[in-house]
């Protein structure tokens, strides 16, 4: 059992060396490097604590925030190999999942609306183009009740069980996006 144990706080201390070296500069490749050393034995669970445990010895929110597109990318093949909690038809996990699917759906389309107005000639009509735009705005703005539940649903059972980190940096990426679309809304 305490060999488990040290192999834990061993792993832990290897996540967070790799997080701090991100921020401290290093590539996303070099690091994933190292990463994957510890691929077999990581899971989501402990990449919260790690982050946790940052935000507990002084490492800001904000940058954790900052490159979480970076730790992601580093995590993103050891999360997608397993089989998380959570994943049976109706389970709140499940539902976020099938939602974050859509939304990306929405966005996929968005960013294909946008390349299309950048390829218009100058003086080519593009209000349809503007109006399936507004029309996927819409869709996209149902955003707001997939944060709110989160917000006040997962995100209290997390704080509940020690878990404080992620959600900070989740809801603050939330007020990121929402100021985004309200951005997005008014150009339109």
């Amino acid at each position: 059992m305490t060999e488990l144990l040290n192999n834990r706080e061993y792993r832990q201390k290897q996540l967070k060396q790799i997080i701090k070296d991100l921020h401290a500069g290093h590539s996303v490749e070099d690091v994933k490097k190292r990463f994957k050393e510890l691929l077999e034995h990581v899971g989501a669970t402990e990449i919260s604590q790690m982050e946790q445990k940052l935000i507990e010895e002084g490492m800001p929110v904000e940058e954790i925030q900052r490159l979480c597109d970076v730790h992601t990318a580093v995590f993103r093949d050891a999360l997608d190999a397993q089989t998380p909690p959570g994943t049976e038809e109706g389970h709140p996990v499940q539902t976020f999942k099938e939602e974050n699917k859509a939304l990306a759906a929405v966005i996929a389309e968005i960013e294909e609306i946008t390349k299309q107005i950048s390829a218009a000639a100058t003086g080519d009509d593009i209000s349809a183009f503007l109006a399936r735009w507004r029309q996927l705005q819409e869709d996209l703005l149902t955003i707001e009740k997939h944060f709110s539940r989160k917000e006040n649903i997962l995100f209290p059972y997390l704080e509940k069980h020690g878990i404080t980190g992620p959600p900070s940096v989740m809801w603050g990426l939330h007020d990121e996006i929402r100021a985004k679309l309200k951005e997005i809304n008014t150009l339109l």
